[in-house]
């Protein structure tokens, strides 16, 4: 936190197999100062501390900053899985 505001968050957990970082994101304003770096390092810590040896994370093809961060901290691409989601109530699209 920065004063009362939020400047960086982490949501992961795991199935008891798989890890898996379901969330992470730092404001614009503060980014490339190691938050999302530290953010990870303790999600990955907290995982490893339950005995999970693996995880994993979805990323928009678009999203190139993204992509080479997870990249750049060991995240590999995998090309023999397919995504598959189901719409269970329309919604507007806030991905942008």
């Amino acid at each position: 936190m920065k004063g009362e505001d939020v400047i960086g968050v982490i949501l992961s957990g795991h199935d008891g197999r798989r890890g898996f970082i379901h969330h992470m994101a730092v404001s614009k304003e503060c980014r490339r100062q190691g938050i999302a770096s530290n953010l990870l390092d303790h999600a990955l810590a907290a995982l490893e501390a339950e005995g999970i040896n693996k995880a994993a994370l979805l990323v928009f093809n678009y999203n190139e900053a993204g992509n080479a961060f997870w990249e750049s901290r060991g995240f590999s691409a995998r090309d023999d899985l397919t995504y598959r989601n189901k719409v269970l109530t329309e919604m507007v699209r806030i991905d942008t």
